[in-house]
């Protein structure tokens, strides 16, 4: 296994700008007070690793009059400085440049990206191999262009694993498969509980926590991220096999849900399918084979003369407006004090969920745990068209599940010249 590591905020807490100075070469680096703010665990981290033989580079944006006093005195490491992220080049170059690391990137699988910033998610996502976006420090300030401090960003830019700690890492590193996200996991033949803390609502009553099971790539990304899988959803020809996946990685995930004791939760539900959706019933179907102690209960029905579809609505604004007039919570439960859990195929611009959870508050309902099976990821392509110098966009065909890059033209609200280049071998 090839590890890259990040620096600063990933094996030091440095990303006070009191380091600044330091980390753009203006300052001299001193070594003696880096060593101070190592992250617990590190060492000992990197350690583990070297025994198991496995590889380790530490890659950072700061300078090499920085970086190489801390790589080689603190952690005896080879490095890449001045990485220029989220850009892949000087990476790419690194690699390919090293015969060991370009033998080893003929298999992604044989790589990882352990960071705690949103650049170091894309740059993992550009290279294609899997990445683990860590949370070892609490952040006070946000600093915009690392992204220190926002959490949704890097959220949204789809890291493959989330860790806490350095044993969190540990464990990833030494069971890749299994600590996938559920629904991800699945598609690999493994089992996990893993989910995607989108967002936590603590309220005066209860909470209101949204949760998502796999990431739907648009773009560059690790093999594992399952655009074509989701695509499948809406395949009128798709197979029991497949929903029978779905269903198992909810029921995988309920499992670990369940098995806390804090509370007991009352209903099961999920967001029900309007008359028009097709396949018909295509919730209905995965509804009905999750496996679950829970009460199962069909609490949201689509009004009949509904209008429109809710995919073409322009705006969040517009959206909630949308599932609002035509979506409403059954009223012959009581949903007093309650704790209730919703499953939905999508979480894309959250307008479902946030309805929901209103309409359920609105019923006295205490707890609320909405359940995605996807989450679509920001969209990402180092891909230049050869014929006008655009960037292309990497697009699916949702009936076969292949990709293509797309050089998308006005008529499909890009600016490019409509070229297209098939995805034989993305990986």
């Amino acid at each position: 296994m090839i590890i890259f590591l990040d620096l600063d905020g990933t094996l030091t807490n440095t990303t006070h700008p009191y380091f600044k100075k330091m980390k753009d070469g203006i300052d001299t680096t001193d070594v003696s007070l880096i060593r101070k703010y190592v992250f617990p665990g590190a060492l000992n981290f990197i350690k583990e690793q070297i025994s198991k033989n496995n590889k380790i580079y530490i890659v950072s944006d700061s300078h090499p009059r920085y970086v190489e006093p801390i790589s080689k005195q603190i952690f005896n490491l080879p490095f890449l400085s001045l990485a220029d992220k989220p850009n892949d080049k000087k990476t790419r170059n690194f690699i390919n440049s090293n015969p060991e690391l370009s033998t080893a990137f003929q298999n992604k699988d044989n790589f990882i990206f352990v960071g705690d910033s949103w650049l170091d998610v894309v740059l993992g996502r550009l290279l294609n191999i899997r990445t683990v976006l860590t949370k070892f420090y609490k952040t006070y300030v946000k600093e915009i262009r690392d992204g220190i401090g926002d959490d949704w960003k890097p959220m949204k830019e789809g890291p493959t694993y989330y860790a806490k700690d350095f044993q969190e890492v540990s464990n990833i590193i030494a069971n890749p498969l299994k600590n996938l996200l559920a629904l991800e996991a699945v598609f690999q033949g493994v089992e996990s509980s893993k989910a995607v803390k989108f967002k936590f609502q603590k309220h005066s009553t209860g909470f209101t926590a949204f949760r998502c099971l796999a990431r739907q790539e648009d773009g560059e990304c690790d093999k594992y991220a399952r655009a074509d899988q989701y695509f499948q959803i809406d395949n009128p020809n798709r197979s029991i096999d497949f929903l029978e996946k779905l269903a198992l990685s909810v029921s995988n995930y309920l499992q670990k849900v369940e098995a806390q004791d804090n509370f007991q939760w009352d209903y099961l539900s999920y967001v029900s399918d309007k008359k028009t959706t097709t396949p018909p019933q295509k919730m209905e179907q995965i509804f009905k084979l999750i496996t679950s102690n829970i009460s199962k209960v069909k609490l949201f029905h689509w009004d009949l003369n509904v209008e429109g579809s809710l995919r073409h609505q322009p705006n969040y604004k517009a959206r909630r407006e949308f599932i609002a007039k035509y979506l409403s919570t059954d009223s012959s439960y009581d949903l007093n004090n309650k704790n209730i859990i919703v499953i939905d195929d999508q979480f894309t611009s959250s307008a479902t969920a946030y309805e929901i959870a209103t309409q359920l508050r609105s019923r006295g309902a205490k707890n609320i745990l909405f359940v995605a099976l996807f989450y679509l990821i920001l969209p990402l392509s180092n891909k230049i068209c050869p014929n006008c110098g655009k960037k292309m966009q990497i697009k699916i065909n949702r009936k076969k599940g292949n990709k293509f890059y797309s050089c998308t033209p006005p008529k499909y609200r890009g600016e490019g010249c409509g070229n297209i280049i098939n995805i034989y071998n993305e990986h």
